[in-house]
């Protein structure tokens, strides 16, 4: 039987464990408290207007498709958002670019001169030119800065490029305060590019390798005061985005290709009378010339005839005569077209074939259309594994033939200066057809090229095979 002091025991046990459960709770909502205090002040932003660095005039600029209408609505939308809740000035191209100029200088300065490149992403801007295009160039800025410029914002789901993969995005559909976390960028430290987004800079090494075939095209510029001495065509020096594009074939040496290829092509005939021959106008122009000259021409043949009292012309010769010799006027200036051409391309084959083993860039001349500007085609294709497997070839059937082993290094020589001329003289044949992607599909893939085109050893075994080993 449970006495008076039992029953005073137990209340007091029941009341120390409401005490302890009381204090446990406090204790509990105490550390939740600071756990969200400290949440707050670590996710907190400083939403003063963050300054414009030297040389830049927008915090943003924003890349976009305007093709559907809405996602053009909602870029508009983003721009008033981030200009009216957050002070950043945005660099539209609907509203900001300058009428009459260039569109790629004008994305170039555009880029430039931002902070920031939003990137808003979408089937309709994967598949957008213009899009490509602001991607690769703000892709190249960031990298040779070492500063992140890029922000991705993922308005509806797409598959993303290379250079967008390896980047964190913000999810619009998702629900995502894409305004908040745009703002939030500018008070990061995105210097350190190569330590934050390392996947990125492998992308940009290429740790593949480049790829053979990969051509770059450097387009031809009119001259604005053009003078008889000089060309009515020439190629400038690289702009910024041009010499990006061109360290994305992935040799050191291309530049100084280039610029060597570049004086070689303007001091050329081809390029001083390009606009003869290219110019739709220009050739117009000479037809009529010649027709005119021709007509007079005989005219005047008709007087000296009649004026000497001899037998009338034929009229059907006459005829035959006005129209032919216009044609063979015409046939003729098209023949030295043609042949300042080969001469033009023979010295732009005969540099680049003298130091592609080194420089593993392949340089031609050409044109995109016929009344477009001249081109030069800068091509990316390292020879060095193709003609390695080409001697391969040649000293196994030399070793398994020679009745009288010569010395290795004597036959290593051989061999290398007969792979060599095999890879240099299929090359110098097969020029243009090379940089039209003429060759058909691989077949065993044994070095990488574009389209997964066949190398040059692929195409050249058959035929040292059959050179070497049936002489044994």
């Amino acid at each position: 039987m449970a006495t008076w002091s039992d029953r005073d025991t137990l209340i007091q046990l029941e009341e120390d464990e409401e005490e302890d459960f009381e204090l446990a709770q406090r204790r509990m909502e105490a550390e939740r408290a600071a756990r969200e205090e400290e949440t707050f002040q670590r996710n907190t932003l400083n939403l003063d207007i963050p300054p414009l660095p030297n040389g830049k005039t927008h915090h943003l600029f924003i890349s976009y498709s305007n093709d559907p209408p809405e996602e053009a609505e909602w870029a508009e939308q983003l721009v008033n958002t981030m200009e009216r809740d957050f002070g950043l000035k945005c660099l539209w191209p609907k509203r900001d670019f300058t009428p009459g100029h260039d569109v790629g200088s004008l994305i170039q300065s555009g880029i430039v001169s931002s902070v920031k490149v939003v990137f808003i992403l979408s089937p309709a801007s994967m598949g957008s030119r213009w899009c490509e295009y602001e991607r690769n160039f703000a892709f190249g800025i960031s990298v040779e800065n070492k500063e992140n410029q890029i922000i991705p914002v993922m308005l509806s789901q797409c598959d993303f490029p290379g250079i967008l993969k390896t980047l964190n995005y913000i999810d619009v559909p998702a629900g995502e305060d894409y305004a908040f976390k745009i703002r939030r960028c500018f008070d990061e430290d995105t210097r350190e590019f190569d330590h934050l987004v390392p996947e990125l800079m492998k992308y940009c090494k290429n740790e593949k390798g480049p790829t053979n075939g990969t051509v770059a095209r450097i387009l031809g510029e009119k001259n604005l005061k053009y003078t008889c001495r000089g060309s009515a065509w020439s190629f400038r020096d690289l702009d910024q985005h041009q010499r990006y594009e061109l360290r994305q074939l992935g040799s050191k040496f291309v530049e100084r290709v280039y610029y060597e290829a570049k004086d070689i092509a303007n001091t050329s005939a081809c390029m001083k009378y390009y606009s003869t021959i290219h110019s739709f106008r220009h050739c117009c122009g000479i037809c009529c010339c010649g027709t005119t000259f021709c007509i007079l021409l005989m005219l005047l043949i008709i007087c000296i005839v009649e004026a000497s009292d001899r037998e009338m012309v034929n009229g059907d010769f006459l005829l035959a005569a006005v129209v032919l010799i216009p044609l063979l006027g015409a046939g003729l200036v098209y023949v030295a077209h043609v042949q300042m051409l080969k001469r033009l391309k023979a010295r732009l084959q005969a540099y680049t074939l003298g130091h592609v083993l080194k420089t593993n860039i392949l340089v031609n001349y050409g044109s995109c259309r016929l009344f477009g500007p001249p081109t030069l085609k800068v091509m990316y294709y390292d020879v060095k594994p193709c003609m390695k497997y080409i001697c391969d070839i040649i000293y196994g059937a030399r070793e398994a033939g020679e009745t009288f082993p010569e010395r290795d290094r004597d036959r290593e020589d051989k061999t290398r200066k007969a792979g060599k001329h095999f890879i240099l003289s299929f090359i110098r044949r097969n020029y243009d057809l090379l940089f039209d992607d003429g060759f058909k599909t691989s077949v065993v893939n044994r070095h990488r090229t574009l389209h997964k085109n066949k190398c040059i050893c692929e195409l050249l075994e058959k035929q040292v095979r059959q050179m070497y080993y049936n002489q044994i």
